[in-house]
């Protein structure tokens, strides 16, 4: 007999999957969802970022690690998810990275979406308090400098889950890779402060469909990213120096879009979705029924905001904001970010929290605590 869980995990699904028009045809929600506080709290901006935190590579673009530069860390995350129908659901990651060198740099990232104290019966009603609904990846990343303005990386994930089609006897395993290139330059100013630009690419979660034991298939949540930073470093004195960090990304699911069906079930507008992971890298940005401008309504585009006092190196405060736009007639989300950040010696301490009209984002929060080493100088320094 086939299991099938009730609506709680319905609801929860809907609540992570902030994909608008493709949530009838992606699955494995982790995979698209970020755990890190900072990032967060910036409006999930992680395509590009400042040299200042060394592990922004290690969530959505792989040739961010460590560029550069001679550093070692590791951080824990938690995410909440929860809202008025879920008692508890949250995102649990461990992470690290180690640069070999100045110009190569590894590093890893495994994330586990715990569906904790929900209730699930089988198809008659009974609940089945033995089964524990989960989906997990672990990712492996590396990433090249060729110069000092321009690296490269990609990264790979192994993912598991035991209910990924709304069923429980259902157990996925499959792979994605990441690939991802930064180009940043740094411009000297007056009186010791300068300016960094940066402007990043890259191909995330991009994998093979999924299928069921029916052969139903399904995308995981693949896209691309693009993204533009700017980094004022302002010497108030010798102790201190004020970072303001800008940054905006623009995001694509490279997935169908889905067409309009006449009622015997013909294509009468857009393209048939039902094709593989690589076909939809190019037909994704021209299947949409309404076409370009269709095309242009699917983007996601978010705005972050950080403003950091820096003490010699050795100690920072941070105050963070972002804002995410998607398409209101796409079922999408319009919310805004607010986080923080303290740091001490290396080790840091970031929260981050979601303010929407949409219950199931609004009061969801992350918190991440993490540690890094200078290999090449004062090891406990920023």
């Amino acid at each position: 007999m086939k299991l099938k869980h009730i609506v709680s995990l319905i609801i929860i699904f809907s609540s992570l999957n902030t994909y608008s028009q493709y949530s009838n045809s992606i699955v494995l929600p982790i995979m698209d969802i970020n755990s890190n506080a900072r990032l967060g709290g910036i409006g999930d901006i992680g395509v590009v970022s400042s040299d200042f935190y060394k592990d922004a590579g290690l969530f959505q673009n792989p040739s961010l690690i460590s560029n550069n530069s001679i550093f070692s860390g590791t951080g824990l995350n938690l995410r909440s998810i929860k809202d008025s129908y879920i008692e508890y659901a949250c995102i649990e990651g461990w992470n690290g990275y180690f640069a070999i060198d100045s110009l190569n740099a590894i590093g890893f990232n495994l994330s586990y979406l715990n569906y904790e104290d929900q209730l699930i019966t089988d198809e008659l009603g009974k609940p089945l308090p033995d089964f524990e609904p989960y989906e997990l990846f672990l990712q492996f990343n590396y990433s090249r400098s060729f110069t000092k303005t321009l690296s490269a990386g990609m990264g790979i994930k192994y993912i598991r889950s035991n209910y990924a089609f709304s069923e429980l006897e259902t157990t996925i395993n499959s792979f994605s890779v990441d690939l991802g290139i930064n180009y940043h330059k740094k411009y000297n100013l007056a009186n010791n402060s300068n300016l960094t630009t940066s402007s990043g690419m890259a191909i995330t979660n991009f994998g093979p469909r999924i299928s069921n034991n029916r052969d139903e298939k399904a995308f995981i949540p693949s896209k691309i990213l693009f993204g533009l930073f700017i980094n004022p470093d302002i010497e108030i004195s010798h102790l201190f120096r004020l970072n303001i960090e800008l940054g905006y990304q623009a995001e694509k699911y490279l997935i169908p879009s889905e067409p309009v069906y006449n009622t015997e079930g013909e294509i009468i507008e857009g393209k048939d979705p039902d094709i593989t992971a690589f076909n939809a890298l190019y037909q994704s940005f021209y299947d949409s029924p309404d076409g370009f401008s269709g095309e242009l309504d699917e983007i996601r585009n978010k705005f972050g905001s950080e403003f950091r006092l820096n003490f010699m190196n050795t100690a920072f405060i941070a105050l963070r904001h972002g804002r995410i736009f998607e398409l209101e007639s796409l079922d999408g989300g319009n919310y805004q970010t607010f986080g923080g950040g303290l740091g001490l010696w290396g080790f840091m301490i970031d929260y981050m929290y979601i303010n929407s009209d949409n219950d199931f984002l609004n009061n969801n929060w992350a918190i991440t605590l993490s540690a890094r080493y200078n290999l090449d100088g004062d090891f406990f320094r920023f």
